[in-house]
């Protein structure tokens, strides 16, 4: 144990509300301590067939033939698929690009042949008897190299030459593309900063989010071009568009069980959705099941993107940064699922950590590599150019000796400015934000003051000079706590024997494990003052609930909840106004009661609900959460890393994470986000999550647990937590969402802190012993 050494601690809140900001038993809670919880894989479907994948050993080639004869007469298979069966223009990515099958194979693990069969074992037994003939070719593995001229090109086509995909995405930008910031006066910025940095970073090796439950699909064929689809999902809604723009007129009604765990990367699932609904439809509806191994979803499924800018930064005295000029290169594996979407988001935080700069030159590329996709995980963007932008500001700062904590402070966007969100649109932050009471309170729990000792100096060296010890920090924010388009209805139903209601929430929420259900019902509680255990929930399905577009990303309990506050507040202004004539009271001074209406002033007048709605009749309230980006969130992150300087290994001995909730909606559940910024591709992309693949074969080396390096919980580092509780004009409860930022910036922080240690800049992410030993010019790369 150090001096300063933090220890875990529990969040509470000052809330006054009766269940907001309060630790409530989930809805779940029993289920899934007793077993009883469903997830995909416990589910049984009757006539069910398995779904197996043929997999290419080389990353980039031409398939010259296929000869699937042997696996179709194998007792027990049903259907065998190749690209001779499927339309080419079924094309998936943005724009479309890659056939579902294809005559191209991008990387090593892309689909050759998918097949349907009785059991597991009869589907993987075909995939042996499938013969097939490669024509190889060139592959490309680095995204700046890939954009070269003369690079080998994954497609054969014109808008996606020098393997860049057009840039933009309507879905997010409907009034036209945007990827490349462009404000103010870049050359005249440049002149008027006391100090420039221009560097090379790269956070390219495309880790892996690794959710316990691997990727999943249940998908049965309806006729025409409708299918029923079960997933791993975190949201319905998502999976079903993401999936819909595929194949035209593809129709999906998606449903999801309780999920274990996505970190963002199971929101589409478009692979296996795609191989399953086709295979269900050749087997004449017949239901099609794929539970991806945990080596398929290392080999196949999305990843992080990779990212690798090449940037210029200024700054004035006091290590404001006032201009900032570069081109990010993303790769984006074999093709864009949804890669320009988290570029316009990366784009829009780099202006919030580098909120006070009005003069900007950042491009941006997406590019496509001979890998296994990149697609959403959380951080969505914003992680992967923090990760880099971050380094170099902490140049900068150093160039200008000013204490970092302060200059990530007085960077951070504050109330009244202005910044482009992934939209392409200019945005107003919201008057109400402002961090740095935030920022200066983690900061003193950290003891940072007593602890920094400059730039490039240890805060501790061992007595034989072995052991050095550094300090990192940085900040990180996101306005998409603000997204999505979410739809609720609340429903009252009279009970019938007593003057009591059930409550049901209709609205499409996805159990992810994270605690959204049971947050949402706890905030329709609040509102309609009923007991939280009486407010029910509807499944998860994208047809029969309103939109929900807001679970793609951390921030549900923020706009589920504000929707479903909406639609209770609907329900109760209903209630008050059919109470206002019987109690003989005006509409402004009723209030919610034990199930009725009562006055305010005169608590003997009340009226239950169920004589205010007619008899076996339901009273529906409607809410809708319309996606703004004018409140802002921000997460700070304090380490302290040990280096050992003789096998250059690193670790994290001290961390601590700060933030402004707002309203705290649940503690524990809050607690547990924040905790996730250490595991999902966060912290650890740091020090040795990484995707390594082998040049001279394209295969992966890294395809378990233990060649990925995943921390288990006995190495979790001692970890505290400051969060604040100023309300922030959002909705009624005045919170936001932190989720999604929880872990976005640890990685830069840990890199500054080693940096610090060692007192050489490290630049690569992660950093492994040999990068740190190079570092050192103890190995030679």
């Amino acid at each position: 144990m150090t001096k300063y050494e933090t220890r875990s601690d529990h969040l509470t809140s000052k809330s006054n509300y009766k269940y907001v900001g309060k630790n409530c038993q989930r809805i779940d809670a029993k289920d899934i301590v007793t077993g009883k919880a469903v997830f995909l894989d416990d589910y049984t479907v009757k006539d069910a067939l398995f779904c197996a994948v043929l997999k290419s050993p080389l990353p980039h080639a031409n398939i010259v033939s296929i000869d699937t004869a042997a696996a179709k007469a194998l007792p027990g298979v049903h259907a065998v698929l190749t690209y001779e069966d499927c339309d080419p223009s079924w094309g998936m990515g943005l724009p479309p690009m890659k056939p579902i099958l294809g005559k191209r194979v991008h990387f090593v693990g892309d689909g050759v042949a998918i097949v349907a069969a009785d059991t597991e074992d009869i589907a993987k037994a075909a995939l042996e008897l499938i013969k097939v003939e490669y024509e190889e070719l060139e592959p490309v593995y680095d995204a700046v190299e890939a954009t070269q001229d003369g690079a080998p090109q994954l497609y054969d086509r014109e808008d996606l030459a020098h393997n860049i995909a057009p840039g933009g995405w309507a879905g997010m930008q409907p009034d036209g593309p945007w990827y490349h910031i462009q404000r103010g006066d870049i050359e005249k910025g440049f002149e008027e900063c006391d100090f420039i940095a221009e560097d090379f970073v790269e956070f390219a090796q495309k880790p892996t989010p690794l959710p316990p439950e691997s990727p999943g699909i249940i998908a049965k064929w309806e006729g025409g071009d409708n299918y029923l689809v079960y997933g791993t999902t975190q949201s319905a809604f998502i999976m079903t568009i993401q999936n819909e723009t595929v194949i035209p007129g593809f129709r999906v009604h998606a449903k999801s069980f309780n999920v274990g765990g996505s970190y963002g990367s199971k929101n589409a699932l478009v692979l296996p959705c795609q191989y399953c609904c086709l295979l269900s439809k050749a087997t004449n509806g017949r239901p099609v099941k794929w539970m991806q191994s945990k080596t398929e979803h290392f080999v196949i499924h999305e990843t992080r993107l990779g990212s690798q800018i090449k940037a210029k930064m200024g700054c004035d005295k006091d290590g404001i940064i006032r201009a900032v000029q570069g081109v990010w290169d993303v790769d984006c594996g074999c093709f864009s699922s949804t890669t320009q979407g988290q570029i316009s988001v990366g784009l829009g935080e780099c202006q919030l950590f580098c909120g006070q700069a009005e003069n900007w030159d950042l491009m941006s590329n997406c590019v496509m590599t001979n890998k296994n996709p990149a697609g959403v995980v959380r951080g969505y963007g914003g992680q992967e150019l923090n990760a880099c932008l971050s380094l170099l500001m902490t140049r900068i700062m150093r160039e200008a000796n000013v204490d970092p904590v302060e200059a990530f402070k007085k960077n951070y966007i504050h109330g009244g400015q202005k910044y482009i969100w992934r939209d392409g649109k200019f945005w107003t932050c919201d008057e109400s934000i402002n961090y740095d009471e935030s920022i200066d309170v983690a900061a003193e729990k950290f003891h940072w003051k007593d602890r920094w000792k400059g730039w490039g100096v240890p805060s501790y060296v061992s007595p034989d000079g072995r052991y050095k010890r550094g300090l990192g920090v940085s900040v990180c924010g996101n306005a998409d706590v603000g997204e999505s388009w979410t739809e609720g209805f609340v429903h009252i139903v009279p009970r019938i024997t007593e003057p009591k209601s059930d409550i049901v929430l209709q609205m499409d929420v996805t159990e992810s494990g994270m605690g959204q259900r049971s947050n949402v019902l706890k905030q329709v509680a609040e509102v309609l003052r009923v007991p939280y255990e009486m407010v029910k929930i509807t499944d998860p399905d994208n047809m029969f609930n309103g939109v929900n577009t807001g679970l793609c990303g951390s921030r549900g309990t923020i706009t589920c909840g504000r929707a479903a506050v909406k639609a209770a507040q609907d329900a109760a202004q209903q209630l008050i106004k059919l109470a206002s004539p019987i109690l003989h009271v005006e509409p402004e001074f009723l209030e919610l009661y034990n199930f009725g209406v009562r006055s305010i002033s005169r608590p003997e007048l009340w009226v239950p609900w169920n004589a205010l709605v007619p008899q076996f009749c339901t009273l529906t309230g409607f809410g809708r959460h319309m996606e703004n980006f004018s409140t802002p969130s921000c997460v700070s992150s304090f380490v302290e890393v040990e280096v050992d300087t003789k096998t250059g290994l690193a670790k994290v001995i001290d961390m601590l994470s700060g933030s402004d909730a707002g309203q705290i909606i649940d503690p524990a559940a809050l607690e547990m986000q924040m905790h996730g910024g250490i595991g999902s591709a966060s912290l650890d992309t740091a020090l040795y999550e990484e995707n390594i693949i082998d040049p001279a074969t394209g295969r992966l080396l890294t395809c378990n647990m233990i060649d990925y390096k995943w921390r288990p919980f006995n190495e979790f580092p001692p970890f505290s937590l400051s969060v604040l509780e100023n309300p922030i004009n959002s909705y009624y409860f005045k919170a936001v969402g932190i989720g999604e930022n929880a872990g976005a910036c640890t990685a830069s922080a840990c890199m500054m802190a080693i940096s610090n240690a060692i007192g050489v800049d490290i630049k690569r992410y992660p950093a492994t012993p040999d990068v740190i030993l190079e570092a050192l010019g103890k190995v030679q790369k």
